[in-house]
């Protein structure tokens, strides 16, 4: 078991980690010393091959079952990660709906999905973060792309951003920061690289691009934004484009 690195002593919950982008940041984190809790939608098979995968690289890992848009499964999820870790440090809550239909053909019922799946999933990961994460913890929200044509995945991903960003304040007492990354062309920069969609007033967050690496893919910005030298960044939107996270987001996050 991993006991050392810049995680040892954290727990970290990464939400939709038994496949996609959630299960490379939980190896990664995991590989930082955290224990690290995957979440995953009633698919047990799948995340205890991700368990077994960051056991056997030395790593500590347990599986929880949620579904997220359920207000009561999320609270179990939470009571049975503090109850076997004793502590919660890190969100990582990854978001995807997976639905594609244009405007004209999309229905109230996949609306109502898309956002349950997404916005409000993460409502839910953000109000029992205020109340049991740790102070000095990290919230992270891990958004999709944004296409021409998705219309109920590109509104749940932009209003998972901004709720992520406008909820920063409330988390400042306790120095939790709380910043969301997302994928995709629709506010990269001109070079296609990671930016922060919007700049932040102090000095320390400001130069994101120049502290991450302009070609920091998904994986490589959540473990910045966990670790101590992050400390100072909070409310940000930081995007990055396909032609980078195309080796993290290839795999489709299922919720």
């Amino acid at each position: 078991m991993t006991t050392t690195g810049p995680l040892a002593g954290k727990t970290a919950l990464i939400t939709g980690a038994d496949a996609g982008i959630g299960k490379t940041i939980a190896k990664t984190l995991a590989g930082q010393g955290a224990q690290v809790v995957i979440q995953h939608p009633h698919s047990p098979e799948s995340a205890a091959d991700v368990v077994k995968e960051i056991t056997h690289a030395g790593g500590s890992a347990l599986a929880l079952a949620a579904d997220l848009g359920d207000r009561t499964e999320y609270e179990e999820l939470i009571e049975a990660l503090l109850a076997e870790c004793g502590h919660w440090d890190v969100l990582v809550h990854t978001t995807a709906t997976a639905l594609t239909a244009p405007l004209r053909e999309t229905t109230e019922e996949q609306f109502d999905l898309g956002f349950a799946a997404s916005a409000k999933a993460v409502f839910h990961g953000l109000q029992l973060a205020a109340a049991h994460l740790a102070e000095g913890g990290r919230v992270i929200t891990i958004g999709g792309s944004s296409a021409p044509g998705n219309a109920v995945d590109n509104a749940a991903t932009n209003a998972v951003a901004e709720f992520t960003r406008s909820l920063a304040a409330d988390f400042a007492p306790r120095r939790i920061t709380v910043n969301a990354v997302s994928s995709g062309t629709g506010g990269g920069g001109a070079d296609g690289r990671v930016e922060d969609e919007h700049p932040s007033s102090n000095t320390a967050g400001s130069n994101l691009r120049t502290r991450l690496g302009a070609d920091a893919d998904i994986t490589e910005v959540v473990a910045f934004l966990v670790s101590a030298e992050a400390e100072d960044v909070s409310a940000e939107h930081i995007r990055v484009a396909e032609a980078v996270a195309g080796k993290t987001t290839s795999e489709a996050t299922r919720r």
